[in-house]
């Protein structure tokens, strides 16, 4: 869900049409991290979920992970996450990490213990699925500095080129994004752009001072009975 794969081979060209020489690719929402592993370079990825970067970073370090994830293992991972568990269970540790693994890969649509367990579903194993493109993913996250924090905390480099994969207004969010402020997003995207950063945003719609630079009708799969067609853009600050 939400999965910028399909799109990031357009959108990047003109992202990185005038990058200089060392100069930084940012990504203050990083999530399923499809647009920034396509770039070389120097790159900063950032979220605010713990367990989402813990993920990540453990995967830099190839931190052994289960391949398979039985609903027990699940419920035992949701259970640390709520706070009811502590204890290690099925032979591992339950940090951070392996909480993340187990809730990324193994919940319906990647919605992190908010949309279920995804297991065998209508002849499909969207957990082994899940399993097979994040592993794709682990030799091209080498080299990016994943941190922790909010968007409007993390240190950017200066002259930095800054792509924004925000929670789109309107539509379903996750646990970590349900109190997100667009309007103060848009603000931090015009002093971020005044202070000499170039900055790029998919969304839907944007205000009007903000240009769409690219466009397209992507179909996008939100549960197994519905399917949408929304135009997906990108807009970048036009003062």
């Amino acid at each position: 869900m939400g999965s910028k794969n399909r799109i990031a081979k357009e959108i990047l060209p003109i992202m990185l049409k005038d990058r200089k020489e060392n100069q930084y690719f940012i990504e203050p929402m990083v999530g399923g991290a499809n647009v920034i592993d396509k770039v070389t370079g120097n790159r900063i990825a950032a979220d605010k979920s713990k367990y989402l970067i813990a993920m990540w970073k453990g995967l830099q370090e190839n931190r052994p992970r289960p391949t398979e994830i039985s609903k027990d293992l699940y419920n035992v991972a949701r259970d640390v996450f709520n706070g009811k568990e502590t204890e290690f269970n099925h032979g591992m540790e339950m940090d951070d990490f392996m909480v993340g693994w187990i809730g990324f890969m193994a919940s319906f649509n990647g919605r992190f213990f908010d949309g279920g367990y995804n297991g065998n579903y209508l002849k499909r194993n969207y957990t082994k699925e899940s399993i097979d493109n994040i592993e794709k993913q682990v030799e091209k996250i080498k080299g990016i500095e994943f941190i922790e924090c909010t968007y409007e905390h993390l240190q950017v480099p200066k002259q930095s080129i800054i792509y924004c994969d925000i929670p789109y207004l309107n539509t379903k969010q996750y646990f970590t994004s349900k109190d997100f402020n667009h309007t103060k997003f848009w603000q931090w995207c015009r002093d971020m752009t005044n202070n000499g950063h170039k900055v790029f945003v998919s969304e839907y719609t944007a205000p009007e001072d903000f240009k769409c630079v690219w466009s397209k009708e992507v179909t996008n799969s939100m549960n197994t009975t519905n399917t949408m067609k929304p135009t997906e853009r990108l807009f970048i600050y036009c003062p």
